[in-house]
């Protein structure tokens, strides 16, 4: 397909956002009733569901009823939205939010299952009104949330780019939900084609099982390198130049060593992929690091 008319989504599923305290201003992506997102691959308009969790306990029960199945089975992304605790609350705040955190998760491992597709999950950090905010680094929320069923962290104040440079903020808050799979029509039906494309992209990109623990083993394997240097050749006109005629920059660089950098920055992605699904089942392990993996592999040709 033409990458000007990329494909429609017609049938996404869901946002949800749920806040823990809704007096607390949601960022503009998340106030509306649907979120209209163009790619170069695809094209939706998702539809955005709002939810309050006052009490962890009575939402859990409400939610693992049978009723609810079919409606987390709508839902692609949980989006768990909270002001960062003040220093006068920390303990308290913190307590709520892993609880809160940990409810969800429960609830969706009791709903899905390795035929499903595993939902992205992000808890979003809003701005606290109260001063002095908590002291918290991105690395100990980012251990928090992966610790409470493989969340990501994001923090909706933050901007620009990390030390890895990946954005942050508002900005991987579109690119998440831009990265996610919205396709609601694919189901059970479908599992069989499915697991074969992502043993066929595992073996490509070199992922495969650690027999000592069950994990994923992620690195750049020769055939994940031949694959990135396939998708950014096939990106470009120029015809790659030989090795004995390799021209170098006003500063000595030539074509292979930024080849080299842009390798070990993705040996770095790759390793906090694997950290973060650490924790996750077998399975939805592996998905996640099939998603996590195309993202990064996206971010690499461009």
């Amino acid at each position: 397909m033409n990458p000007s008319t990329p494909a429609p989504v017609l049938n996404p599923l869901r946002i949800l956002v749920l806040t823990i305290s809704p007096s607390t201003p949601l960022p503009p992506l998340l106030k509306g009733s649907d979120l209209p997102i163009q790619t170069p691959y695809y094209s939706a308009t998702i539809p955005i569901w709002h939810d309050a969790i006052t009490s962890p306990q009575e939402w859990e029960r409400e939610w693992l009823s049978p009723s609810a199945s079919e409606v987390i089975q709508s839902i692609g992304a949980w989006v768990l939205t909270f002001p960062k605790p003040s220093s006068a609350q920390s303990e308290a705040a913190l307590e709520t939010i892993r609880s809160t955190l940990l409810t969800i998760h429960r609830v969706l491992s009791h709903h899905l299952s390795s035929y499903n597709e595993p939902p992205l999950l992000l808890a979003l950090g809003l701005p606290q009104p109260q001063r002095p905010v908590l002291a918290m680094t991105d690395e100990s929320w980012e251990d928090l949330c992966r610790a409470c069923g493989g969340w990501e962290w994001i923090d909706a104040e933050a901007r620009g780019e990390n030390a890895f440079g990946e954005k942050v903020g508002g900005e991987r808050l579109r690119e998440a939900l831009e990265a996610n799979v919205w396709d609601g029509t694919a189901g059970g039906a479908g599992r069989d084609e499915e697991e074969e494309d992502i043993d066929a992209f595992e073996a490509e990109l070199g992922l495969q099982e650690d027999d000592d623990d069950g994990g994923l083993e992620l690195g750049i394997s020769a055939g994940m390198r031949e694959a990135i240097l396939k998708q950014k050749s096939a990106g470009e006109k120029d015809v790659d130049v030989p090795e004995e005629e390799e021209e170098e920059d006003d500063d000595g660089t030539t074509d292979k060593d930024i080849q080299v950098e842009e390798l070990e920055s993705m040996m770095l992605k790759m390793q906090a992929i694997k950290e973060k699904s650490a924790t996750m089942p077998a399975d939805q392990r592996r998905r996640f690091a099939a998603k996590a993996v195309t993202e990064v592999m996206k971010t690499a040709v461009m």
